[in-house]
Parts: structure tokens; sequence; C-alpha cells
């Protein structure tokens, strides 16, 4: 990242995968997580109750070790890092073995907080430009609102981390 702006990474997210976490070497140069708990951690550990984001500034031979499924995250490369190289393993703790590795980035949205059944999600005016998945069990559907514009409401109660999608017969 040879300019002056940072280079961002995936928005925030946490990563659907059982783990007990993962470690991240940074082998060259620079990466910094901003990182949050979510709802699930805080139950789990209520003195993080009002935590905000907590920035980490990894430079070269540091280690994080953070379970990114209870963590919300995001990184950025700093502006004037030349070069920025690191490698990630999950840790099982428990002798768990990993099953094969079949992953790739999803791109999707999906629900920050619970919704209710019958929540507008987001209207014509706000959609995100990207395509939905279509579901037989889909979770989301497309309604036109009393001022005549479509708006993405949910069909039952959503939890937090719950990928949005429609059904195969919807036309978006």
């Amino acid at each position: 990242n040879s300019t002056k702006r940072p280079l961002h990474g995936r928005p925030e997210h946490t990563d659907a995968i059982a783990h007990h976490g993962t470690w991240h070497v940074q082998l060259k140069g620079e990466k910094v997580w901003t990182v949050r708990p979510t709802a699930e951690l805080v139950r789990k550990v209520p003195s993080l109750r009002g935590a905000g984001h907590v920035k980490v500034h990894c430079k070269e031979g540091d280690v994080l070790c953070i379970n990114t499924r209870l963590w919300w995250h995001c990184t950025y490369i700093p502006g004037g890092c030349e070069l920025s190289m690191s490698v990630a393993r999950d840790m099982y703790l428990d002798g768990t073995k990993p099953g094969s590795c079949d992953m790739t980035n999803v791109q999707g949205h999906y629900a920050l907080r619970p919704i209710s059944r019958g929540a507008v999600i987001f209207t014509e005016d706000n959609a995100p430009e990207l395509e939905l998945p279509r579901s037989s069990s889909a979770n989301c559907e497309l309604r036109e609102g009393s001022d005549g514009k479509l708006a993405l409401v949910a069909k039952r109660p959503l939890k937090a981390g719950e990928w949005f999608a429609i059904s195969e017969s919807e036309d978006e």
C-alpha cells in the first residue's frame, strides 16, 4: 500500500467457524485490527459489557490470538506500508481435528442485531448494490410499502449474524 491512505479489508464481520481461536503472525509490514465483542461473548464475559472498539496495531513479529467467531473485526493496512504479509491458522484446544476446508469469502448481508418479524431491513432507496442469495427457506421477502416503494422485510425473527435470503421466486 504505497498510498498515504489505509487499505481496508472486508467490512466488520465475524467468522462462521467452530474453533477456539485463530493465531495471526505478522511476517512483514503492519496490519491494524479493530475488534469489539459480540453479544454472545458479552453474555459469557459480562465484564466486557460496554466495551467499545479496540484497535490492535500488529507489527512485524507480532502474534495476535483471537476467536474471530466471538469478536466482530475488520482490518486495514496503514498508508505507506509497502508490503504487509501475515499468516493465520485456526486453533482447536480440545484435540478436535478440523475437517477438510472448503471456504470462500461470501458477499452478502446479515443481521447485525436481532430483527423482529415484519421489520423493514432496508428500502429500495437505501438498498445495497448486491444481489441477495435465494433460498427455499428464505427469511426475508420483498414487499411494496404504502409509498409504492419496495422494501426488504423479515419474514420471521432473525438472530444476529443470520444471512438475509429471499425466496427463489422473488423478483428483485
